[in-house]
């Protein structure tokens, strides 16, 4: 009887801190949101990228301040094109919150994605703070409870934000970089991941933004000699595209199932092994990414979080299913002019459509013209640094005009459309405005 009272207890604990599983754009910003609102002592956020359409999540963090909530973000100094937005720098502080910048040259970027409340709970996940992230991008996110994990994610936070190297070679999550400095070997991330590749016995299935690294790409091709199913989900990518589209031809040379998603895209960082263990997390697969950013991904299995594991293996399969098994932006350019209606049977493809723009919209970070009156209905998009070299006033003198527009048939958030980037690809058929 002793027995099966104490099993039932370590089920009710598993159960308690079984991880939850957040599927952008499914769910939406709610549950990021609700986190922060549930504190009531402290938030400690750390994020590779944070641009002002997720002001949201500072207001969040203001009315946290607001409510006596000690709040502390620590932003990447440099992300990939750029640096840090001021906008969102400054709102931070004008709202109270601890904001600072990462050390220089500690890492070459600190790509993780976190967040803590009240060093009970912790969110780590594979998207940015971003409006694509929870609109336009396939992500994940778990909510651990943990508190064993929990103090390991305010442990690394606590180093990272004073600059200082730590020792994570033993340490329950999966860190990055998986390298030695000074001594102090700071992740296990590659050696996690190679573990689990090499280990594998019936099939690794993955969903990832990137298939960059010599030696985890070697790995899977070992796998598939051993006989081992390998499936890969990523985006359609234009060709020559060593990110991705290389070392996932590769693996298809080899044997792997290969599939592109064409939306959402795919932002996320997921493997599932023999569909018994999961690893979900910041950690990209590729060389930098492994051997030099600070990286944060968690490993678990069904048994330790069925609900998560479960909704994580139904999404990526559902990805799967719906991958195209070609890579549309491989394909040769459409030759003569498509009405717009026909768009969606090119999707991928360079070509030109013809219409009568029924709809413009300037939201001041991007102008939309429309063929319909219809959300999902053809649109062209421009940006702000390109707007004064198009027909002026811009957009409204293209109202009622009919055009041609030649670019990339591509989506974003459900809608098809074509980025224009010079006016030379939209000509006006019916005279100047």
């Amino acid at each position: 009887m002793r027995k099966l009272f104490l099993l039932l207890f370590f089920l009710l604990l598993t159960a308690l801190a079984a991880p939850r599983l957040v599927v952008e754009p499914d769910d939406g910003v709610k549950p990021l949101l609700d986190l922060i609102a549930s504190a009531r002592e402290e938030i400690l956020v750390k994020m590779y990228l944070w641009t002002p359409s997720r002001l949201d999540v500072v207001d969040a963090l203001g009315e946290a301040v607001a409510r006596g909530v000690k709040v502390k973000v620590l932003l990447e100094r440099e992300p990939s094109g750029g640096r840090v937005d001021l906008t969102v720098f400054q709102a931070l502080k004008e709202r109270g919150v601890d904001v600072k910048l990462t050390t220089p040259f500690r890492f070459v970027f600190v790509h993780e994605k976190s967040l803590v409340v009240d060093r009970k709970r912790a969110w780590v996940g594979t998207m940015n703070l971003t409006g694509s992230s929870f609109t336009a991008n396939r992500e994940y996110a778990l909510i651990l409870d943990d508190p064993r994990q929990v103090a390991e994610v305010v442990k690394v936070f606590e180093a990272d934000w004073e600059g200082k190297r730590l020792d994570l070679s033993q340490a329950l999550l999966v860190w990055a970089p998986s390298r030695i400095l000074g001594g102090v070997k700071e992740g296990n991330a590659r050696e996690t991941l190679l573990a689990l590749i090499r280990g594998a016995k019936r099939e690794v299935f993955l969903e990832h933004q990137a298939m960059a690294d010599p030696e985890v790409v070697a790995a899977l091709k070992e796998a598939l000699t051993r006989g081992v199913r390998v499936r890969l989900v990523g985006s359609p990518q234009e060709p020559g595209d060593t990110y991705f589209l290389a070392g996932a031809e590769e693996l298809r040379r080899a044997g792997a199932d290969l599939r592109f998603l064409p939306d959402p895209y795919v932002h996320a960082k997921a493997l599932v092994v023999d569909g018994e263990v999961a690893l979900v997390g910041s950690l990209n697969l590729s060389a930098n990414s492994l051997n030099a950013n600070r990286e944060l991904s968690v490993r678990f299995t069904r048994r330790e979080a069925p609900e998560a594991f479960a909704r994580l293996l139904s999404m990526m399969e559902r990805d799967f299913q719906a991958g195209l098994t070609e890579n549309p932006f491989a394909l040769p350019p459409l030759e003569g002019v498509i009405p717009w209606q026909d768009a969606p049977k090119y999707f991928g493809r360079i070509a030109t459509v013809e219409g009568v723009i029924q709809q413009v919209e300037d939201r001041g970070t991007v102008a939309f013209l429309r063929f319909g009156p219809g959300e999902s209905d053809l649109r062209l998009v421009v940006f702000p640094r390109s707007y004064a070299l198009f027909r002026q006033p811009f957009p409204q003198s293209y109202l009622g005009k009919k055009v041609r527009a030649r670019g990339r048939i591509v989506l974003y958030a459900g809608y098809y459309e074509i980025v224009l980037e010079d006016p030379s690809a939209l000509e006006v058929l019916d005279g100047s405005p």
